[in-house]
């Protein structure tokens, strides 16, 4: 499987894709402050959780973007809420992070099942399958950086979770170090399509 910090951009202009629920306005604020704080060099997105994971190899991004429209508009919003053991340390080799994991409730569950009924059949998996709902505090840190991280986002309160009432397809372009992701497009869920 090809390296997804690295792949090239497709001839829609993007390296890969994700579909996410993005966190409060006052969450985004306080996960940003962390981030900049701790300076995050790899591309990340706004504070959120990710609905389907990072894939790739698309045939038609507008055909994309029609059938996540089409299955969002047939979807409830649902709430996120965050494990209550709160912030956790990962690492993988000289590769440090820190996520907040979050209650995979059955109505997240669904959520997640039914964007990747879609995206799967056209898309390639970046990182493999299985879903681990969560909201990235830091990614591809040194340890220094995520203890600083977990540091200062102890001394603020985060919530306990938020509504997901739209989904967001987001694109990187580039690398994941030196490229940057972009909102593609917003997809209301039902209740919020008027």
């Amino acid at each position: 499987m090809p390296d997804p910090r690295t792949l090239p951009d497709d001839r829609f202009g993007y390296s890969v894709y994700t579909l996410v629920a993005h966190a409060s306005p006052e969450q985004v604020r306080l996960v940003a402050e962390v981030r900049d704080a701790v300076g995050q060099e790899r591309a990340v997105i706004p504070a959120h959780v990710t609905i389907r994971g990072t894939f790739y190899g698309i045939d038609s991004l507008d055909q994309m973007r029609d059938l996540l429209r089409r299955t969002a508009a047939g979807l409830e919003p649902t709430p996120v809420e965050f494990d209550p053991d709160g912030w956790k340390h990962h690492s993988d080799g000289d590769r440090h992070g820190c996520v907040m994991p979050c209650v995979t409730s059955p109505a997240l569950w669904s959520l997640h099942e039914s964007f990747d009924a879609v995206i799967r059949p056209r898309s390639r998996d970046a990182y493999g399958s299985g879903y681990r709902a969560h909201l990235m505090l830091c990614q591809d840190c040194s340890r220094e950086q995520v203890e600083r991280a977990l540091a200062l986002v102890a001394e603020r309160d985060v919530g306990t979770g938020f509504a997901v009432g739209s989904v967001e397809l987001m694109g990187r372009v580039g690398p994941a170090f030196g490229g940057w992701w972009t909102l593609i497009e917003s997809f209301p869920l039902a209740a919020h399509a008027s």
